[in-house]
């Protein structure tokens, strides 16, 4: 088991973004978290009002974004323009090659997403974009998968991964017994409240990793928590 706690995750802070990176990305390297298996990037950013990324490329990576609070406006070389709000998850297949910008669509408040980077199963696919709404901001109480490889049914986004995204929404004490169904690694990563971990609590930001086919008992804290399993080959 592997434990990452939000205190120790690297930071990038300028006048616009404020950016936790729980894998070394950018500037903050840590050769002990280079990420876990195909899982590479997990960033927690908070954009300011009306600011965000200028038009950048990427190539050969499945990039998600997750959207907690705000609004995020998205527009590629591939001629996709969305706009990702909380219930909803996006996958880029950055594939032979894209460029793509994201700003806060948001002019009053900053908008608080997780971007995650997971490698590709195939490499220099053509690029993609998909998008989905996966659940209403008013729901709660449920674990559900939300992204999976496009060979596994899912209500969310198809990858182009060795990688399955569950979704954990809950505003009320739950207990959950957690065995991953597809690969035997998996990465909790709480988004919000607190979860207590085969004994172990944990808070916003935290995370935990398992190397192994192996069973979890997940008790929701009283006052709910929101997290992400991911499972990767």
């Amino acid at each position: 088991m592997l434990i990452r706690k939000s205190s120790e995750r690297g930071t990038n802070s300028i006048s616009w973004l404020d950016s936790k990176h729980t894998f070394s990305f950018g500037h903050y390297y840590d050769p002990k978290w280079r990420g876990f298996n195909s899982l590479l990037v997990i960033n927690e950013d908070y954009i300011a009002p009306s600011m965000g990324f200028g038009t950048h490329p990427h190539d050969n990576m499945e990039i998600l974004t997750f959207v907690i609070n705000g609004e995020i406006r998205h527009q590629d070389s591939m001629g996709s323009l969305g706009f990702i709000k909380p219930g909803e998850i996006q996958v880029m297949s950055a594939g032979t090659g894209i460029t793509h910008s994201e700003f806060n669509n948001k002019s009053d408040e900053r908008t608080h997403l997780l971007q995650i980077w997971v490698y590709p199963d195939k490499q220099n696919i053509t690029p993609r974009y998909d998008q989905k709404k996966v659940f209403d901001p008013s729901e709660f109480n449920f674990l559900k998968v939300i992204a999976a490889p496009f060979k596994n049914e899912t209500s969310g986004v198809s990858l182009n991964a060795n990688a399955k995204f569950w979704l954990g929404r809950f505003n009320r004490a739950e207990n959950i017994i957690f065995k991953p169904t597809l690969f035997p690694q998996y990465w909790l990563q709480i988004i919000s409240g607190g979860l207590n971990v085969n004994g172990n609590s944990y808070a916003a930001g935290d995370a935990v990793a398992f190397n192994a086919n192996e069973e979890s008992k997940i008790d929701v804290e009283e006052h709910g928590s929101e997290f992400l399993i991911i499972e990767v080959a």
